[in-house]
């Protein structure tokens, strides 16, 4: 007597791959969303540490870095790694000296970031900051292995270099109230160290820092300098736009720009009054993280009401604000 074969029919098996193939599907969200989760908390982690970096840099020289020395000789960057375990290379860094600053005839060149002897600058911009990268975004460098980071300090309402946008009679202008951080160009030896005592708004109440994405360049001859925080106009960001906007960011140059998605819009200045200024960004979706004066980390959504996301970035503009935690 023939004993009947056991096994699955065809129809049976391509259920069971239907029904597998559905549980993956309905997975795979799940999977991606608790990824980005961990990610996302890395990377509120890395501006906890950013945030305590700062707050040792003040107590031990009274106040905070300075935003940036024009476009190349130095960020707020080079001056917080001794703060954030990176003593080594805090040290290795040459900053650029008040006497060759002032006297043109003198060769700057040789103190950029990305400066080879008799400086040697780029032996610490080619290293990767671990505490500085975002894991939600790739690690990408610029030219000469020159890398970019997540990170960006705060430099007011209006743009890097803290004056007013347009004037009073224009529509859009925006009065500009202070801020942590600024740049020096084209108005050097302002006052760029910010203490603590003068914010007056309050530590709680004041933006410190904010993420941004890292550019993605197109060859040799075009880099988008996003995330060149080594670089004194990718060092910071404003709060002219809220956060992951569609307002392009004013960069140095045309050729600092790529279009191109994965990167934000972009154009290049067109007046004094736009003279580089950029948005927090982020690669997490619906927000960005932020640290304030304090220390203390938040989530911001996109959607945050224009006028609280300015208040929060200024530092005498007499307003109370809360981020919800």
């Amino acid at each position: 007597m023939n004993r009947a074969s056991k096994g699955f029919t065809l129809v049976e098996l391509l259920v069971v791959i239907a029904i597998i193939g559905t549980l993956v599907a309905l997975l795979l969200p799940a999977v991606q969303s608790a990824r980005e989760s961990a990610r996302r908390a890395q990377c509120t982690n890395n501006l906890k540490q950013l945030g305590i970096g700062m707050q040792n840099h003040h107590d031990a020289k009274k106040q905070l870095p300075f935003g940036n020395i024009s476009c190349c000789w130095a960020t707020w960057q080079m001056q917080i790694l001794p703060y954030i375990e990176q003593q080594r290379l805090g040290a290795m860094y040459g900053f650029l000296p008040k006497d060759v600053e002032n006297d043109i005839n003198k060769p700057k060149d040789q103190w950029r970031y990305d400066s080879g002897p008799p400086i040697n600058n780029i032996q610490v911009t080619t290293n990767r900051i671990e505490t500085l990268t975002c894991p939600s975004d790739e690690a990408r460098v610029y030219f000469s292995g020159v890398t970019m980071h997540n990170y960006v300090a705060n430099y007011g309402n209006t743009n890097h270099i803290g004056i007013d946008h347009l004037g009073p009679a224009n529509p859009a202008w925006i009065k500009y109230v202070g801020s942590p951080f600024s740049g020096d160009d084209p108005l050097p030896h302002r006052h760029l160290e910010v203490q603590f005592r003068e914010i007056t708004d309050g530590l709680s109440n004041t933006l410190l820092a904010s993420e941004t994405v890292q550019g993605v360049g197109l060859d040799a001859a075009q880099y988008d300098t996003r995330g060149l925080t080594w670089f004194g106009w990718s060092a910071g960001f404003e709060t002219r736009a809220t956060p992951n906007a569609t307002d392009p960011d004013t960069v140095q140059r045309k050729q600092d720009c790529v279009l191109e998605a994965p990167n934000p819009p972009c154009v290049a200045p067109s007046s004094l009054a736009n003279l580089f200024w950029n948005d927090a960004r982020s690669r997490h979706p619906g927000g960005v993280n932020v640290v304030m004066c304090d220390g203390s980390v938040h989530y911001v959504i996109d959607g945050i009401e224009l006028a609280v996301w300015r208040a929060a970035s200024t530092t005498q503009g007499e307003e109370a604000l809360a981020f919800a935690p």
